[in-house]
């Protein structure tokens, strides 16, 4: 009887500590940034992709930089207040743009990856489906032309293209995203080659975007001038860096249509922040 007795103060004790009213803390699961409006982060990582995307309330992923750079790009999410991702995208499997990719999904619950259809042998690419298959992660190949959303921007797959795929390099697999966000615009081009940019206007895509991430880093190998005159963007955001600038005729051709460019090894990270009415434009240094 006395053994009986002190298990139930026991039990009473534990009743008293676990049910005092204050609920039990758990992992920080919601993000805390703005629930209005829409940021595009370029994160600066030299010649290698990150690009951010906030729209209200809901954030994704374009690429992840080299394996070394996957830490960077995590914690650069997680302080801009991104507990979560709903959309990781793989542009294409170049170790600059797939490599942190993995780091990433380890680190942050991703809902649904988005991969270009030409995968890749290599470390980096093995490393990435194996973090998918440890965490369990959906992942799918978007098919052109198909549509889904962040918050109120909508985004629409324009490439890569059925030509780009059989005769391009690894380069014309990227995934090309066309961004709509109220009135506002913009054009993410991975690493699409000017094999992509011929397909997408012979396709009679709608091109026109006000904000261009420039394809391949500003190499010349893209970013033809009957590809910017048909695109006419405001800003045209490179990614690159002081050992491996841009090729001097896409900077003349990007500023003969008079966009402004933003590279991220002369302005670091650069964020365009808009509510769908104006652009705004903030850069690290």
């Amino acid at each position: 009887m006395k053994r009986y007795l002190i298990i139930l103060i026991l039990a009473a004790i534990l009743c008293l500590t676990a049910c005092d009213g204050k609920p039990t803390k758990e992992p920080e699961t919601d993000n805390t940034f703005a629930k209005e409006g829409l940021q595009i982060h370029t994160i600066s990582l030299g010649k290698a992709d990150a690009i951010m995307i906030l729209a209200d309330g809901e954030a994704m992923l374009i690429d992840a930089g080299y394996t070394e750079q996957g830490t960077t790009v995590t914690e650069y999410l997680k302080k801009q207040g991104v507990a979560k991702l709903k959309y990781l995208v793989m542009t294409h499997a170049d170790k600059d743009h797939v490599g942190g990719m993995a780091e990433v999904i380890r680190s942050i619950p991703v809902e649904q990856v988005y991969l270009s259809p030409k995968k890749e042998n290599s470390p980096e690419y093995a490393a990435m489906v194996q973090a998918l298959n440890s965490t369990k992660t959906p992942y799918s190949f978007p098919e052109l032309l198909s549509t889904f959303s962040l918050g109120k921007a909508t985004f629409t797959v324009l490439a890569p293209g059925k030509k780009a795929l059989e005769q391009g390099s690894d380069n014309d697999s990227s995934i090309v995203l066309r961004l709509v966000y109220g009135e506002r615009t913009a054009l993410l081009m991975g690493d699409a080659l000017s094999r992509t940019e011929k397909e997408m206007r012979e396709n009679g895509y709608e091109l026109a975007a006000e904000v261009l991430k420039v394809g391949h880093h500003g190499q010349g190998d893209a970013t033809t001038k009957k590809f910017v005159r048909e695109v006419a963007p405001l800003y045209a955001v490179i990614t690159c860096s002081k050992e491996e600038e841009p090729d001097r005729d896409v900077l003349s051709v990007l500023r003969a249509f008079a966009a402004e460019v933003l590279r991220t090894d002369e302005k670091g990270t650069v964020v365009l922040t808009t509510d769908g009415a104006k652009w705004e434009v903030k850069t690290e240094k």
